[in-house]
């Protein structure tokens, strides 16, 4: 068997490298058979299932001590079978050690003609990925130089550069001296430092938002703290959106702290500042190491994990237009003119909250008073929208930003035509709000429908939070999928603390005060 020692991921070892190895693409579990399964080989399984990795690779060694006795290395194996089972891990190959020798374990015949083992050294190319350096023109020729990460490129190529989605044909490919790539391209392609080149058909995530697990090792961070945020494309600045889990690394236990402290497994929400290019360890695990570092002048290293997407969309195509040969035109009847006819302004009520926080009946119910007080008003609600305008979507991360995308822009021309539209959508993404807000300009109004997912639960007028916590319904927002409360809406309604009558009240008294003319 070969080992390629560059694709494997000792779970074994990986406290003791601090975690190092933590990205690596096939995880490798080693059971020793004079001691048969122990606690700590059980954590590790843990582990393997806690960072993500693909489904490991179980060896058992010291075989000799005990004979090479075939019940007893069948024992083992269904008995750890049965405990990766449990947490929703197959062993990709479960084995003895040491391998290819018959004249020892006679009794051993692999599964399948090429095993897992072998597979991992045979794995396929990685996409291409190269950190843009410079660009430059001259004599009609673009050419971009930098250093390629991972992949193959030839001319004739179709790339794209991210962030920024441009896209070009490789003319010629040429190295230099100094470890750069360099590449040629006929038509204007100017890509600036830091852009990451990909083929077009397999680009990085486009995000500013995403899951981080890594253990722990510089001091004690909150939810909400500043950090520099290094991954092999680059370093950018960002907060601690969230501190999901945190995990004791020797009991494998969650710790109730929303402090972070040395040592410790965590689970976090990480935003940066800006939309960065980055892999996760579902696309490509060899790219998706992050270090997190303290933004004090020390720079001291935080904590050393990868990047997951789990829960996220990729915001690339929502950023990404694809209309040509448009040009927008000038209306007769303008926005002031709509407002003094009506006695108010257009604007966007966004209503944004959990599952049974009582957006769509508060909706419901303002439509009806505005309405009476002569507004033009008009609802937009989740699960009518669905009917139609998105009915071609689900519930993934990728569709939940792009049915926020639509009626976002939907809402946007309501506002336009002097309306004011109240959007009941749970959008638990902050930026899909944010796409939708800069839709809507200035008159963009957040209203976070508060109530903690505890109320929800009690209340779950639909009971999709008892299937859901069967099980039954995947991602849903608050169990299974995140939900990212506003930082600073324009209006709070707590529902939770406050009657129907009394929550109508204060948002007929905010339209009242923020449209009227």
């Amino acid at each position: 068997m070969n080992f390629s020692a560059a694709t494997m991921f000792s779970a074994n070892d990986w406290f003791s490298s601090s975690a190092s190895a933590g990205v690596l693409t096939t995880p490798v579990i080693v059971l020793d058979a004079t001691e048969g399964i122990g606690e700590q080989d059980m954590h590790y399984a843990q582990l393997v299932r806690f960072l993500d990795l693909a489904d490991p690779i179980v060896l058992v060694t010291n075989l000799d001590l005990i004979g090479y006795e075939q019940d007893q290395f069948e024992l083992i194996q269904e008995e750890f079978r049965d405990v990766l089972a449990a947490i929703n891990l197959t062993p990709s190959f479960f084995g003895p050690l040491p391998l290819g020798q018959p004249d020892l374990i006679p009794w051993w015949r692999e599964e399948g003609s090429t095993s897992a083992t072998q597979q991992s050294s045979l794995a396929a190319v990685p996409p291409l990925r190269m950190k843009v350096v410079s660009s430059t023109s001259e004599n009609g020729t673009w050419a971009v130089t930098g250093y390629l990460l991972s992949g193959t490129v030839t001319p004739g190529d179709q790339v794209m550069s991210s962030p920024s989605n441009q896209k070009g044909m490789v003319q010629t490919v040429s190295d230099s001296n100094d470890g750069l790539l360099k590449l040629t391209f006929e038509a204007p392609h100017f890509v600036e430092p830091g852009e990451v080149i990909s083929h077009h058909e397999a680009p990085p995530v486009e995000t500013d938002v995403f899951r981080v697990k890594a253990l722990w090792s510089g001091e004690v961070l909150a939810q909400g703290d500043p950090i520099v945020v290094e991954t092999v494309y680059g370093t950018t600045h960002g907060a601690v959106q969230s501190v999901e889990q945190i995990m004791s690394p020797s009991t494998f236990k969650t710790i109730s702290n929303t402090e972070i402290a040395a040592g410790c497994l965590v689970e976090l929400i990480v935003r940066v500042d800006h939309v960065v290019a980055i892999d996760h360890i579902g696309s490509h695990p060899e790219a998706a190491e992050i270090k997190l570092f303290d933004v004090s002048n020390d720079a001291s290293l935080l904590a050393v994990g990868h990047i997951s997407m789990e829960g996220y969309a990729d915001q690339r195509h929502l950023l990404t237009s694809k209309a040509v040969n448009t040009t927008p035109i000038e209306f007769a009847v303008g926005e002031r003119a709509r407002a003094s006819r009506n006695g108010h302004e257009g604007g966007v009520l966004w209503f944004t909250g959990l599952s049974g926080s009582g957006k769509s009946t508060l909706a419901v119910e303002l439509e009806a008073r505005l309405f009476e007080k002569g507004y033009q008003v008009f609802v937009l609600d989740g699960d009518n929208v669905r009917q139609g305008l998105t009915s071609n979507l689900g519930f993934s991360p990728d569709d939940r930003s792009e049915n926020i995308r639509r009626v976002g822009e939907v809402a946007a021309l309501f506002r336009q035509a002097g309306v004011i539209v109240i959007s009941s959508f749970i959008s638990p993404y902050r930026s899909d709000r944010d796409r939708a807000r800069h839709a809507a300009y200035s008159s963009f109004h957040e209203v976070y429908i508060r109530a903690d997912i505890e109320t929800c639960i009690k209340r779950d007028p639909k009971g999709l939070y008892e299937r859901a916590l069967k099980g039954d319904i995947p991602d849903f927002t608050g169990i299974s999928a995140p939900y990212e409360a506003p930082d600073t809406p324009e209006l709070v309604v707590d529902t939770g603390a406050k009657t129907i009558e009394a929550c109508v009240e204060q948002l007929v008294n905010y339209v009242d005060r923020n449209f009227r003319v």
